[in-house]
């Protein structure tokens, strides 16, 4: 009952392919005949969650054991949410639309603070009492991951455990004991959280008692004397085994829709406000080869042509020149665009520039965090103005026209000259070298003390303060180049709550959830006042978590969290940032002490920089060539759309194929120029929504392919819904006929009857108006467009529609304008586009 409905709200909703699941590379497995099943939760939209490289791991690892099965679920979107409550329908997983509350374990990843509402969002859906003392051993396992499990607290009433660092191994173990611990039968849940205590990284909040002192302080008491920290997770290499080499490819429009090559884990260059870069310590790179072997494998398995490298630090992998080097050498068709984030002028050598110069260029991002010399020096930034000036002066010469500034206010230490110094150096910046169509982008942040950070216990600027700072930006930031961007105030000061909030919050989470905070990281969605309502109804004081300094002797909340980074090594950055003293970078330098490395499973993990580098294709990728342009032909190909490929829209179904074309490695004609594309296109864009039992698209392929071939391949590779049904060369010598569309709609329930469409089909004309796509009023007759109306039972009619003037008619445009049928009844009725007319003589 479930999937029918949720296949009727899918037609109702906004990209409907959020939730259809069915994409590539997407594993599926009997849940009947797994020893586990692992739901994988993203507490956000499907575009933001599905570029997650993290959550493509875990589903990775977790489903290369064939006796677990990891599905996924993210956040739905408002209207979804809307109807999910109104039809009764729990959360769905997206490989098997299977109820969340049915899963042996949720792993839930916690990327943002502003995402903690939407956690709640899908808890709620499935009936899963949001704290953990209220659900019984009949409930799923909840665990946390993430960089703000690093401090948990705040949500420490609501999760089981958390897995505190690198979860590639932790979650196969807890994995393995949850197994284990089923096939035992009858065991009490505290009992198996005292077995996952054992395992590296794991926290399991109900093992300690907080309590409060006078001033509100939580100290938290170990109930067990052999558990009194947590230590985390280290992953001591990055291999290939753990790598996802064949990543799902997502439909919608995902935030990063290329293929996420992570190079290197960790940072080493120590800037004193940034969490990742103490808590992800050390740095650890993947070797060359296995880089590009991996890369040859995805963009075999994935089709995309575009690589984006992941790193904390891109510029500082020991071999990029080579790395790029060996990307575009796949060749066109498999590697066209490399994304690169900063890189500084330091790194910008002659071979990197030449390389630079042939790839298509993206964003390039610079984060100077502050406008001053001697505030990036208390911040170790370990950035000099003439550095900036030359990576801007650089990427703008090798052909960006965009370059990305981030600045922080609000920064420790920080006076009003280094606001206005933002100001100066963007716009000096602007005026020198953004000629033309080039422009500086500005972003300004509020700083937000973090967590396991030399500044973790330095104050948040208030509501007020920011607000005036931002004003200043905006008042004197004012140049014809300069664009400048912002994250809300408001937003800032609640993630700053929860970023160092303790275990009082959980009610404040609560509470706002109940006031209708959803998707709170999302500027359209954010509503400050539902959390200042919800911070008054609590007692719940922000500024005791945001403005308030931390003395030394103050219990934090995340004391008993190690990250490896030893207490006194922040403690003297700090001293260090008051003395505007900076810290070298280990990478190059002597150790800084930070306590992490042990120099014998944990140490940094680098590789020499190679001179010569031989140019051969492990991946095996070399199966596309560049052929001349008579090597091709253009090949007509007929396919069906049905079932949930319904839903996708035009653009998403032409990048459905073009990297369906790839993966069964045919070779197809590319336009010319930096940024050449697949010649490929349709016939017809049907409407989202429509089912179809023959289209048609045109594409270039080798000449001497046999269509068969063609057919063979692609259905192999594409989609459930979409199949090639036919496939012959293209004769531009035999005129296509202008052939009537036969329509099969079958309704949700009775809604026109037999005497309605009678006086319709009586009627010598019904013209309507609607503007066209030039913003001119066009006049269309809908019953000269309509050659039949024929019942084929009470709640299904078939439909024979041809063009009016060279316009395409649909039957919604019918169904709406002269049956005057509410949309919604159209969007959830089947109508299917059909090759032959049965019914109509």
């Amino acid at each position: 009952m479930h999937k029918q409905n949720y296949q009727d709200i899918l037609a109702l909703v906004q990209t409907p392919t959020r939730y259809v699941g069915n994409e590539i590379n997407a594993v599926k497995k009997d849940l009947e005949q797994v020893d586990l099943t692992f739901a994988l939760v993203f507490p956000d939209l499907y575009e933001i969650g599905t570029s997650h490289f993290g959550l493509q791991i875990l589903y990775s690892i977790l489903n290369n054991h064939e006796n677990i099965a990891a599905e996924r679920f993210f956040s739905p979107a408002p209207d979804m949410e809307a109807y999910l409550l109104e039809k009764k329908i729990p959360c769905l997983s997206m490989e098997s639309q299977k109820d969340l509350k049915t899963f042996d374990i949720i792993g839930i990843s916690l990327l943002y603070e502003l995402n903690f509402t939407n956690i709640l969002t899908l808890l709620s859906l499935s009936k899963i009492p949001f704290y953990s003392k209220e659900r019984d051993d009949s409930f799923p396992l909840i665990i946390g991951g993430g960089p703000c499990a690093f401090n948990p607290e705040p949500l420490a009433d609501f999760f089981d455990a958390f897995v505190i660092g690198d979860g590639e191994e932790a979650a196969v173990q807890i994995s393995n004991q949850v197994i284990e611990f089923k096939k035992q039968g009858d065991g009490q849940k505290k009992t198996l959280l005292k077995l996952l205590s054992k395992i590296d990284g794991v926290y399991i909040p109900s093992f300690f008692e907080p309590t409060y002192d006078e001033n509100g302080i939580q100290v938290l008491t170990p109930i067990f004397e052999d558990y009194q920290k947590v230590k985390r997770a280290f992953l001591p290499s990055l291999t290939k085994d753990n790598f996802p080499k064949s990543p799902i490819i997502p439909f919608a429009k995902p935030v990063h829709d290329r293929l996420r090559l992570e190079i290197a884990r960790g940072c080493s260059r120590g800037c004193r406000f940034c969490q990742a870069g103490m808590i992800y310590r050390p740095v650890r790179e993947r070797s060359l080869d296995d880089l590009i072997e991996i890369t040859g494998e995805s963009l075999k398995t994935t089709g995309y042509s575009d690589v984006s490298l992941l790193s904390l630090s891109t510029g500082d992998y020991s071999n990029l020149p080579q790395l790029m080097a060996r990307l575009l050498d796949l060749g066109q068709g498999h590697c066209n665009a490399i994304s690169l984030p900063s890189i500084r002028a330091e790194k910008l050598n002659l071979e990197l520039m030449n390389i630079i110069q042939k790839v298509r260029k993206t964003g390039f991002t610079i984060a100077p965090e502050a406008g001053s010399q001697r505030l990036r020096d208390i911040i170790n930034k370990n950035l000099t103005e003439e550095s900036i000036v030359a990576t801007v002066e650089n990427a703008l010469n090798l052909g960006w026209k965009n370059i990305k500034l981030y600045f922080m206010m609000g920064l420790p230490f920080e006076t009003s000259d280094d606001i206005e110094a933002i100001c100066s150096l963007s716009k000096r910046l602007a005026s020198s070298y953004a000629k033309g169509k080039k422009a500086i982008n500005v972003s300004a942040t509020t700083f937000i003390p973090k967590a396991h950070t030399p500044f973790q216990r330095c104050a948040q600027i208030s509501l007020d303060e920011t607000k005036e700072k931002l004003q200043y930006l905006k008042d004197n930031l004012r140049h014809r180049k300069v664009k400048l961007k912002w994250q809300g105030p408001e937003m800032s000061m609640v993630e700053g709550v929860w970023a160092r909030g303790d275990r009082k919050l959980s009610q404040l989470l609560v509470t706002a959830f109940e006031k209708g905070c959803r998707l709170d990281g999302w500027t359209d969605k954010f509503d400050f006042s539902l959390w200042q309502k919800a911070f008054e109804k609590t007692g719940i004081d922000p500024l005791f978590y945001t403005t308030r300094q931390r003395n030394d002797e103050e219990t934090l909340p995340w004391d008993h969290i190690d990250s490896g980074v030893l207490p006194q090594f922040l403690k003297e950055e700090f001293q260090k940032a008051r003395e505007k003293s900076l810290t070298a970078d280990c990478r190059e330098n002597d150790c800084t002490g930070c306590g992490v490395c042990d120099f014998k499973k944990i140490k940094p993990v680098l590789h020499d920089v190679l001179s010569d580098t031989p140019k051969t294709d492990p991946g095996n990728v070399g199966t596309l060539k560049r052929l001349p342009d008579d090597s091709f032909k253009k090949f007509e190909i007929a396919f069906s759309k049905l079932g949930t490929a319904r839903f996708f829209g035009h653009l998403e179904l032409a990048s459905i194929v073009q990297r369906a074309v790839k993966r069964t490695g045919l070779n197809a004609k590319y336009s010319q120029g930096f940024n050449p594309s697949m010649r490929l296109s349709f016939e017809n864009a049907l409407p989202v929504g429509m089912e179809s039992e023959e289209e048609t698209l045109f594409i270039y392929l080798e000449k001497d392919l046999a269509p068969k071939t063609i057919v063979d391949l692609l259905n192999n590779t594409l989609p459930e819904g979409l199949c090639i049904t036919g496939c012959k060369p293209f004769n531009k010598l035999v005129k296509r006929k202008e052939q009537p569309s036969c329509y099969i709609i079958g309704f949700a329930d009775v809604c026109l009857g037999q005497e309605k469409v009678d006086r319709f089909l009586n009627l010598s004309e019904f013209i309507v108006e609607d503007l066209s796509k030039k913003g001119k009023i066009r006049k269309t007759d809908l019953r000269k467009s309509v050659e039949k109306i024929f019942f084929i039972d009470l709640q299904t009619i078939e439909m024979v529609l041809k063009k009016y003037n060279e316009r395409t008619i649909r039957p919604a445009e019918i169904l709406t304008k002269y049956f005057e049928l509410d949309e919604d009844v159209i969007k959830i009725a089947r109508i299917k586009k059909i090759t032959r007319r049965s019914h109509v003589t």
